[in-house]
Formats: C-alpha cells, sequence, structure tokens
C-alpha cells in the first residue's frame, strides 16, 4: 500500500506536510523523521515527495506559520492565559493543600 498525501496531511494520520518540513530543514533522514512522529518511513517518504513537488506553494506556508510562530500570541490572548494560569495556581494551592493534610493524617478519613 503506498502513503497518501491527503489535504497536506499524511493519510489517516494528524501529521501535516509542515511537521514533516520543520524536521526535513533540520537535516533529519526519512527513519528519523518517522520515529520522531507517529508515522511510517514510507509515509515520510510521501510527504517529502509531495513537499518536492508542490515547494513554493509548500514553503511559502511554512514561512507564514514561521512568522506567525515568531511573532507570539496577541496581547489579548496572553492576558486569557496569565488569568488561567493565575485560576490553576489558585486551584492547585487549595485542593493540593487539602491532599497534603489528608497525606498527613491532619484531614478527615477518607477525605470526606
Amino acid at each position: 500500500m503506498t502513503a497518501a498525501i491527503v489535504n497536506n496531511r499524511v493519510a489517516g494520520t494528524r501529521i501535516t506536510v509542515w511537521d514533516v518540513v520543520h524536521y526535513r530543514e533540520n537535516g533529519r533522514s526519512p527513519e528519523e523523521i518517522a520515529a520522531i512522529l507517529p508515522v511510517t518511513p514510507e509515509q515520510v517518504r510521501a510527504a517529502l515527495a509531495y513537499i518536492e513537488e508542490h515547494e513554493e506553494e509548500v514553503m511559502a506556508v511554512h514561512r507564514r506559520l514561521e512568522e506567525r510562530n515568531a511573532r507570539g500570541n496577541p496581547p489579548e490572548i496572553e492576558a486569557m492565559l496569565a488569568e488561567s494560569r493565575a485560576k490553576r495556581l489558585a486551584w492547585r494551592e487549595q485542593f493540593g493543600k487539602a491532599e497534603r493534610q489528608e497525606g498527613n493524617g491532619e484531614g478527615p478519613p477518607g477525605g470526606r
């Protein structure tokens, strides 16, 4: 069975050709890429062939993705992430303290 690329993805996976581009740019072999990503060397070779056949289009999208990643999140997203982190830390402090007390025999038996 020949591996296929469908909608810029390795068929039957969530691995995109841009995932493969990243490792190709870092000099990884198909076998090394397959060991890193949950795909076979044959699937990696299919992605590499697709990349070569559509080099201009794939690399244009890849450059846009890299530029977006380099810019980072917009301020409003960073603010939401900071709020989420603060809530998670408060939750961990509240419930982690209760678990530590129970683990030390200080809390009610059976966690009730």
